[in-house]
């Protein structure tokens, strides 16, 4: 009966098309053949959720202009979650400690005369940004007056909900070192539940907020030192990724950072008056926005 129609109710080939074309749109993820399974998996959830009784009726209800209207954001949300890690990629936060205690210790300005602003742009569930958070709190044991600001942001609501919570299995804290884990990590009381969740002093550092990287204006009252987009770009179109990196160069500082994924290059991006070119590479994945009259 409906168990039965549910199983053999697969995504067709044009309802793929049309689920892809509309985030394609509203979010500039691209969703090419090749995440065919991926879309039918996370769309037979929200069907489900919703009691219909087949992936092209969800698909129909979601995408109709009025009766859809509530069901869209979650549409959206189920495509876009992704999963993340604490410590994911660890090499950057090495060479933002060294960035920190190298160039931006020895000036005092930011991050002491006024707070050094990081952007985690794609944050997810929230480990990337209690990384920083954790790894700028150790900074601020060495130097008390150290300051900074962690503004996180991510198109998924569920993934913000997880991050807003800081509630985490205690198997995806096995990657941080022990003794971060001692300091900022507190245990549920119940063993059984086997979750941690982040300190106080780690969870009041970091801002979340909801953010389309492809449509909402990147004009923030507190400019960023340092953005971290890594892992997101892959999802967008070539023209799509040349437009963020440019809202990017236009609201970073000259000398400011921006950090990609390890699978990422801003090569070729050069659009938007050649944001690509407003870049320096310095190391794997890590680029400087260029300052006015020196040598790259």
């Amino acid at each position: 009966m409906a168990t039965e129609r549910l199983q053999q109710d697969a995504l067709s080939a044009r309802d793929h098309r049309r689920v892809a074309d509309y985030v394609g749109r509203v979010a500039g993820i691209q969703l090419p053949e090749s995440k065919h399974a991926l879309i039918e998996g996370r769309l037979r959830k929200r069907q489900h959720a919703r009691g219909l009784r087949s992936l092209r009726d969800y698909i129909d209800f979601a995408l109709d202009e009025q009766a859809g209207a509530e069901e869209r954001p979650h549409l959206i949300d189920a495509i876009t979650t992704n999963k993340t890690d604490f410590y994911r990629e660890p090499a950057h936060f090495r060479f933002l400690r060294e960035h920190v205690l190298g160039e931006i210790a020895v000036r005092h300005e930011r991050g002491w005369r006024v707070p050094l602003r990081i952007w985690s742009a794609g944050c997810a569930s929230g480990e990337e940004p209690y990384t920083l958070a954790m790894e700028m709190l150790e900074l601020r044991r060495m130097h008390p007056e150290f300051r900074f600001e962690i503004r996180a942001t991510d198109i998924s609501a569920s993934s913000l909900a997880i991050a807003r919570s800081a509630i985490y299995p205690h198997q995806r804290v096995a990657s941080m070192p022990l003794p971060l884990r001692r300091r900022y990590l507190l245990r549920s009381r119940d063993r059984s539940l086997d979750l941690v969740r982040m300190a106080p002093e780690v969870r009041e550092r970091v801002r979340f907020a909801s953010f389309n990287l492809l449509t909402d204006a990147y004009d923030v009252p507190d400019s960023p030192d340092i953005v971290l987009c890594r892992n997101v770009m892959i999802y967008f179109s070539h023209p799509d990724r040349d437009r963020i990196v440019a809202r990017f160069a236009r609201i970073l500082p000259p000398g400011g950072l921006l950090l990609v994924g390890h699978s990422e290059s801003l090569s070729g991006s050069e659009s938007s008056g050649g944001s690509g070119t407003a870049f320096v590479q310095i190391q794997p994945a890590i680029y400087r926005k260029i300052v006015p009259g020196a040598h790259p």
